[in-house]
């Protein structure tokens, strides 16, 4: 994955989710230790970014659990950026979630990035006990919520689907104001949603068309089109179906 960013030059990213096919399936410590080894190898032959993105109830175990990884490549790492592509933002709890991220932004010395997805598959709600219909309402109060106690707000929040009295990070995150929170998804929402939330939007699939659009709401609030930045690239590469001739 590649991002623009404020700075001019394009970033080049891994993206990874610790995926163990059952057909070659491998003992899960062996995976995740190798992952990482090619995560530290990436850092050092030049890549920016690290990405990492979640789902749940998968057999070949696609990574659910988003920052205990970001934690380890944390300590692994020494100047990589970590973000999430993406957490499935309806499925958490919002202020655990910015303890969490501050916790990693400060083991990472500040490089913690949280991009932010509403999720598309029904069972993993109703696995988790949540409403599929209720994931866009969520989703948008969680953003608000962490932006505002990343930013050292004390919080009192009354929305439809939170209610929070109180609620502070502390310790707080390295980087000021908050580290960075991007938006992504397919539909035309989440253009929308990204402008008025987030610090950059994450495009898939038809890159173009949704960059045209997320910079046509930036306008519309009245934001520059300056802070329009963007994250790309192609979700899959497959060289062989077999492993060593990959």
């Amino acid at each position: 994955m590649a991002a623009a960013t404020q700075n001019p030059r394009l970033r080049f990213g891994l993206w990874v989710d610790f995926r163990n096919p059952p057909q070659w399936h491998r003992p899960y410590k062996d995976l995740y230790a190798e992952t990482l080894e090619l995560i530290t190898w990436g850092e050092s032959i030049g890549y920016d970014d690290l990405w990492l993105s979640e789902h749940h109830f998968v057999d070949d175990g696609y990574s659910p659990s988003l920052m205990p990884i970001a934690a380890a490549i944390a300590v692994k790492t020494k100047k990589i950026r970590i973000g999430t592509s993406v957490v499935l933002l309806p499925m958490y709890d919002p202020v655990r979630l910015a303890e969490d991220g501050a916790t990693v932004d400060i083991l990472s010395d500040g490089r913690f990035e949280l991009g932010a997805g509403l999720g598309y598959r029904a069972g993993e709600f109703e696995g988790l006990g949540l409403k599929y219909k209720e994931r866009a309402g969520r989703m948008n109060e969680a953003l608000e919520i962490i932006r505002r106690l990343w930013e050292g707000e004390t919080l009192t929040f009354h929305g439809k689907h939170f209610h929070i009295e109180g609620a502070r990070v502390s310790p707080e995150p390295v980087q000021k104001p908050r580290p960075p929170i991007w938006v992504g998804g397919f539909a035309a929402a989440a253009t929308k949603r990204a402008a008025r939330y987030g610090d950059g939007f994450i495009a898939i699939n038809e890159v173009q068309s949704a960059c045209e659009n997320y910079v046509a709401e930036l306008r519309a609030l009245g934001k520059d089109r300056s802070s329009a930045h963007v994250i790309a690239g192609h979700v899959w590469m497959v060289v062989a179906n077999d492993p060593e001739k990959t």
